[in-house]
């Protein structure tokens, strides 16, 4: 009788375990990459890596002009805009006619990892001034990464 109530309360156990899990969705990939002994950027080191560059993302990508301003291509379609760091490395942007977008950068292993809304949407090629023009869009199935 005894194996009988600790087998059930086992079993209740590991599907309470299991339910919380689903709910939750485990652990965020910020998590998971703080775990491996990445580290997240600051503000600074966010601002000195973007000013002044093109960073290119998988539909287009985005110039960081140093007065705060921001020329972004997306999808071949261009828009001005503006950007903000704040001292914890949040990255925030605005583009007419687009919600205000925010994420923040990881470093693991010197693989700068960007993170767009919680989740590592993988590293960024960077180029020196504004190209643009010169960079392409990726078809990647998948509208939701930048």
């Amino acid at each position: 009788m005894m194996k009988s109530t600790l087998n059930t309360v086992s079993a209740t156990i590991l599907v309470a375990a299991l339910a919380a899990c689903a709910t939750t969705g485990g652990p965020s990939d910020e998590e998971i990459l703080l775990a491996a002994g990445a580290t997240r950027l600051s503000g600074a080191e966010v601002e000195a890596r973007l000013t002044g560059k093109t960073e290119e993302w998988l539909r287009g990508g985005a110039f960081y002009r140093d007065d705060g301003s921001i020329r972004v291509k997306w999808r071949k379609v261009y828009s001005n805009g503006s950007w903000e760091v704040s001292s914890d490395g949040v990255l925030c942007y605005q583009v007419p006619h687009w919600d205000r977008r925010c994420h923040f950068y990881m470093d693991r292993d010197g693989e700068i990892l960007l993170l767009d809304e919680g989740r590592n949407t993988g590293a960024r090629r960077l180029f020196d001034g504004d190209k643009l023009s010169t960079i392409g869009s990726f078809n990647t199935g998948d509208d939701r990464r930048r």
